[in-house]
């Protein structure tokens, strides 16, 4: 952003200097009006003296409107210094202390980048500090989460061993063994996809795909759940002719895992319905189960990875909180978002991608 000429340091010092070279001169003057006063001088005397001593008028002109501009000028440079000032605070790590911007020359608006620049640096010091935070639930987490299915195995491995001369109890433990072991597998895929994902290490094969289609393919998985539930699943699409651009398998698994939480979550009510309408230029998929409320306070964490609203993290009530983590990264990668809403009567993750257009 330009300032404007007549409002800039370089026009104000300029009328300063003009300022301080007029008033130097009346003041000049002034002194030798009150000379010829009291000395009693004429026109000609003072002319003379004028030209005998013309290098010391110099001087004393000099000398003056030095200090006036240095005087008129002062509000400027008391700004610069206090701008420095607040330029070495911040260097020293304070970055609650506030500038007062007065002005709209080229010293106020850098007082406001500078100010910029500060609230930028506080904010990505304050989101390192939460990242820091989040690393250090994440390790505790993955530490509480693999700890567990490992002390088990050890645990089942000890009394197959102790109980190796009963067959029908050795299978029995042998079993058990190998649900740990899928369970224990399909967490480390989940922590693998969930980097991969954000960071990029993925080949992502987008197409044009059908909603309607690809809603129908995903749900057939989930029958036998919804029966052995009771649970109804209605399907209300706006239109069966809506398309986007997307990776099948990666948007089959973000369907599979909002689906999947709905369910879970939401089985007390009974029903799982998914609505497919057009908005502007976006496809939207509305993903709602009627069952209990998600907490107001639980929220806006619900899309963090390793949260869960329940907090006790035991595998039988709930997964390890990597689900919509995961989705919500899958969304964006597809230019698109997942948000959700709650209350006592439903609760609705709504999933936006953009629609694809033919070029």
């Amino acid at each position: 952003m330009k300032t404007n000429l007549l409002k800039g340091v370089q026009f104000k010092f300029l009328m300063i200097f003009i300022f301080s070279i007029i008033c130097t001169s009346l003041m000049m003057i002034v002194f030798q009006i009150i000379l010829s006063k009291l000395l009693h001088l004429s026109d000609h005397d003072l002319a003379r003296i004028e030209e005998q001593y013309t290098f010391l008028y110099f001087l004393v002109f000099l000398t003056f409107t030095t200090i006036t501009f240095m005087v008129f000028s002062r509000t400027i440079i008391r700004r610069i210094e206090q701008l420095n000032a607040y330029a070495n605070s911040v260097k020293k790590g304070n970055f609650d202390s506030l500038i007062e911007i007065k002005t709209n020359d080229e010293v106020g608006e850098l007082s406001r980048n500078i100010c910029l620049m500060v609230e930028t640096i506080k904010d990505s010091l304050e989101k390192q500090k939460q990242s820091e935070q989040v690393r250090n639930e994440m390790i505790s987490n993955i530490s509480h989460d693999l700890r567990t299915p490992l002390t088990s195995l050890s645990g089942y491995i000890e009394l197959a061993k102790l109980n190796l001369d009963n067959p029908s109890l050795c299978h029995d433990y042998i079993e058990i063994l190998e649900a740990k072991c899928e369970s224990l597998k399909n967490q480390v895929n989940d922590l693998l996809e969930y980097a991969n994902l954000n960071y990029k290490n993925i080949n992502i094969q987008m197409e044009k795909v059908n909603v309607k289609g690809l809603i129908e393919q995903v749900m057939i998985d989930f029958i036998p759940q919804l029966e052995k539930d009771s649970i109804q699943f209605a399907l209300d699409i706006q239109d069966e002719k809506l398309y986007i651009h997307a990776d099948i398998s990666l948007f089959v698994r973000l369907l599979q895992n909002v689906i999947s939480n709905g369910i879970h979550y939401g089985k007390s009510g009974k029903k799982i319905k998914v609505e497919v309408l057009l908005r502007q230029s976006n496809v939207i998929i509305n993903m709602i189960n009627y069952g209990e409320a998600i907490a107001k306070e639980d929220l806006p964490y619900i899309f963090e990875r390793f949260y869960r609203g329940e907090k006790s993290r035991n595998e039988h009530t709930g997964g390890k909180g990597m689900g919509l983590a995961v989705a919500q990264s899958i969304a964006n990668l597809h230019s698109g978002s997942i948000d959700v809403i709650s209350n006592e009567i439903e609760t609705v993750f709504t999933i936006s991608i953009p629609r694809y257009e033919k070029s």
